[in-house]
């Protein structure tokens, strides 16, 4: 008898269940957790890696479907480009955050 996220067949066969089916807590039983896809594709990349961060950098299976993803971002995801006033507007809140924690910091 098969067992957790795996299914026996009537011809004795075995077959992983569909994940979407399984409730979370069956799901974390098995040992897994939530995270993103990008970052489940970042862990199997480690783990094909034996863990070396280095080696997952270094990789050249280029034909890999994992490969373009391996770096834990998505190089189809488009950049954002901020207009010069978002630019602008975003140093001023920088510049405001860095004072309050300048004075932040003066009160301890």
């Amino acid at each position: 008898m098969a067992g957790g996220g795996i299914v026996e067949n009537p011809d004795g066969t075995t077959e992983g269940r569909d994940p979407r089916t399984l409730p979370e807590a069956e799901l974390r039983a098995l040992g897994h957790e939530p995270m993103s896809a990008q970052a489940a594709i970042r862990a199997r990349c480690l783990d094909c890696c034996a863990g070396s961060p280095d080696e997952v950098r270094k990789c050249t299976a280029v034909r890999c479907p994992s490969w373009p993803f391996r770096m834990g971002r998505s190089p189809w995801k488009a950049k954002r480009v901020l207009t010069e006033g978002q630019r602008a507007a975003a140093a001023e809140r920088l510049s405001l955050l860095n004072q309050r924690r300048r004075q932040a910091a003066d009160h301890v």
